[in-house]
């Protein structure tokens, strides 16, 4: 028994022996570290050269305006975009009013002062603007680094047309007055001062009418309104002033005092609004009261 115990120890012993000698040690997997690759990007500087800039825009001719769009999706946005940079440097080149505010104020004590300075200057433009598109002599696009159009124009628009469209945002200026009534005929003086053209083709009257004795009248015989108003309208054959005077006649017969006015102490007063446009349509209404 005990020799039988013997043989088996030494038997793994020599069997663990020989298999270490027939079977190589394999080492444990080697840990590979390799940077992970990160995706390229590419950087891309657009040149002066490359953006095409047009001359026209470099160097602007005389009686020109260059419009420079803002970066756009589309190509129709930036065109719009360039007309309106046009129009404000034209609104500019008529008259631009500026409003500066300057602001200075000193708090706090003598360890610590605090002093808060706040000076602005803003310009606002208001004019009419006329034909800018019409007077597109060259125009030019691109795509920008940021794949959006920008777009170039370039505007004839000379002093002479900049005048004009000065004396057009001016407006017209119409002063009238009734010259004499007799009969129910007026005669009326029509004046026209900043050279803008205006015709006058109408007219609304009104007349308005106080019963001074109204009162009394209502309480001993019948009822009388104290205040009657009457409204109509004439037609004028086309009056057209411009920088100077003319002279109209109206006929308003059926508003002349009668025995009934008399009676009642009816005082009248008669208002005309004249009523036309000038010469690029915008309307025109003037009052003449006597």
């Amino acid at each position: 028994m005990e020799l039988k115990l013997l043989f088996g120890v030494v038997t793994s012993i020599l069997g663990s022996l020989v298999g270490k000698m027939i079977i190589p040690h394999q080492a444990p997997p080697a840990m590979v570290n390799e940077p992970i690759k990160q995706p390229m990007i590419v950087e891309r500087k657009v040149s002066r050269s490359e953006l095409r800039i047009p001359s026209f825009v470099v160097r602007i001719p005389p009686e020109h305006f260059a419009g420079i769009s803002e970066p756009s999706n589309s190509i129709s946005n930036a065109r719009k975009s360039a007309i309106d940079d046009v129009i404000r440097q034209i609104l500019g080149s008529i008259g631009t009013q500026y409003d500066h505010k300057y602001f200075d104020r000193v708090s706090g004590n003598t360890r610590n002062i605090q002093r808060v300075i706040d000076d602005s200057l803003s310009g606002t433009a208001h004019g009419m603007v006329f034909d800018v598109e019409r007077n597109i002599v060259k125009s030019s696009w691109l795509i920008d680094g940021s794949e959006k159009f920008v777009y170039f124009v370039l505007v004839y628009y000379p002093g002479k047309k900049i005048q004009e469209m000065r004396r057009l945002s001016k407006g017209a200026k119409v002063i009238a007055s009734a010259i004499s009534y007799r009969n129910g005929h007026v005669r009326l003086k029509i004046s026209e001062i900043n050279g803008v053209a205006v015709t006058m083709s109408s007219a609304d009257v009104k007349v308005l009418r106080r019963n001074r004795f109204a009162k009394a009248i209502t309480l001993f015989f019948w009822r009388v309104p104290k205040n009657t108003e009457q409204n109509y309208s004439v037609h004028l054959d086309p009056v057209i002033v411009c920088g100077n005077s003319k002279t109209v006649e109206m006929l308003l017969e059926r508003f002349q005092k009668n025995f009934d006015n008399f009676l009642l102490g009816a005082e009248l007063k008669t208002v005309i609004v004249l009523k036309g446009c000038d010469e690029i349509g915008r309307p025109i209404s003037l009052d003449v009261a006597f």
